[in-house]
């Protein structure tokens, strides 16, 4: 296959772009990005601290210092498992559901603003190429996987 020098330039500038509507909603919400990623991560489940650190790519420091500052602010909770008292878990309050709601919403609109000039079938290619680079380089569901090929959104 030729090699495009034009490709780095592009997801660069690409990541620059959807970095920063990102950090405009997460200002808008009053979250940082790390608790909004948090956040959508714990959208639709509860997750204990190990499969956090995977997900998230942290630290369990790190983490502990994260879900303790969104704690604080009554949009998580931390839950000890009955039957391993060791074991935490993590899940998004009442509160912390809604925002999370309205916050994964809000990014998920803008950024398909991003490619809603493009023909469908080039929209519909965009996608195809972008979860089989996410899926090559196994990064996990982070902000869900609704709209991944081949699940309805």
């Amino acid at each position: 296959m030729p090699e495009n020098p034009g490709i780095a330039a592009a997801l660069v500038r690409l990541s620059f772009l959807v970095q920063r509507h990102y950090a405009q909603i997460c200002a808008q919400h009053d979250l940082s990005p790390a608790q909004a990623e948090l956040m959508c991560v714990l959208k639709d489940q509860a997750r204990g601290l190990t499969e956090l650190t995977r997900m998230l790519g942290v630290e369990r420091p790190g983490l502990s210092g994260l879900v303790a500052r969104i704690e604080r602010r009554g949009l998580v909770r931390r839950e000890t498992n009955p039957l391993d008292r060791r074991a935490v878990t993590v899940a998004l309050t009442g509160r912390g559901k809604e925002i999370t709601d309205d916050f994964y919403a809000e990014v998920s609109g803008r950024l398909r603003q991003l490619v809603a000039h493009l023909p469908a079938d080039q929209q519909e290619q965009f996608t195809t190429t972008a979860f089989g680079i996410l899926l090559a380089e196994e990064v996990p569901p982070i902000f869900g996987d609704a709209e991944e090929p081949g699940t309805t959104s």
